[in-house]
């Protein structure tokens, strides 16, 4: 007996709809999910998490590296520490005037998973906030690192459709992780190929690393980029209006 095409697709739509909703999004957060860039481009790139205000000193080395060396990064501060404030504003604005991006690390160093819905918007929305307050200026912020790289809760479950849809209802298409994670450049080096993101923070040991892995990386032909630069993205955008986070844009109270 044939079987028209038509009735196999129908029934292949069927299956799928019956599949279970974790399994659906679980394939929806590993999609969601960027680990590195293309493998067929000598770009790399390096980001720094955290960005704490008691180093702050790292985060002006690191650019000075950038300067020194003519690449950038694409750096990650949490907001609860206070290095987003107005007393920062001139490490900040040097960090963007290098060429260098800011991304999102949220506002606390809190699993983004075990946040309720308005706690996941609130998050986002009050980092960009005091990121505006901070430089002066609207910068829109393209890339979000959740805390430990994981949209999961605090027990390790799997980070599901609820959180993938809470972050792309706040304007985020996708979140961005790391293939390499090593502070060692001799170990580093080894790791690192073609599209890779390179996970440090602003720490002594690491800015040590990155220091010597610049010179290495340019001399085996790499360039160092942003994310957006590693992604084919312009830089992201900057305006006069100061970004105010808002409860009722998202259906909140």
């Amino acid at each position: 007996m044939r079987v028209s095409l038509k009735k196999v697709m129908a029934l292949l739509l069927c299956c799928c709809a019956l599949l279970p909703a974790a399994t659906r999004a679980d394939e929806d957060s590993d999609n969601f999910t960027l680990r590195n860039g293309d493998r067929n481009s000598k770009k790399i790139a390096i980001t720094v998490d955290d960005c704490y205000k008691n180093k702050r000193e790292y985060i002006l080395e690191d650019v000075e590296l950038c300067k020194q060396y003519g690449v950038h990064m694409t750096f990650f501060p949490v907001d609860y520490t206070g290095c987003l404030t107005e007393e920062y504003r001139e490490i900040w604005r040097a960090v963007v005037d290098s060429g260098c991006e800011i991304g999102t690390h949220t506002y606390s160093h809190v699993y983004i998973g075990s946040r309720d819905n308005p706690g996941i918007l609130k998050a986002l929305g009050r980092w960009q906030e005091d990121l505006d307050k901070t430089l002066g200026y609207h910068y829109a912020t393209r890339w979000l690192r959740p805390p430990y790289g994981s949209i999961d809760d605090k027990k390790g479950g799997k980070g599901n459709s609820r959180v993938v849809k809470m972050i792309r209802q706040y304007g985020f298409e996708h979140i961005v992780c790391w293939d390499v994670s090593e502070t060692d450049p001799d170990k580093a080096i080894k790791k690192i190929q073609n599209g890779s993101i390179l996970l440090f923070h602003a720490k002594k040991k690491d800015t040590n690393c990155i220091a010597k892995l610049i010179p290495e990386l340019l001399e085996a032909g790499y360039e160092i980029v942003t994310l957006s630069e590693l992604f084919g993205y312009d830089p992201p955008e900057t305006s006069d209006e100061l970004y105010v986070y808002d409860p009722k844009a998202f259906g909140g109270s």
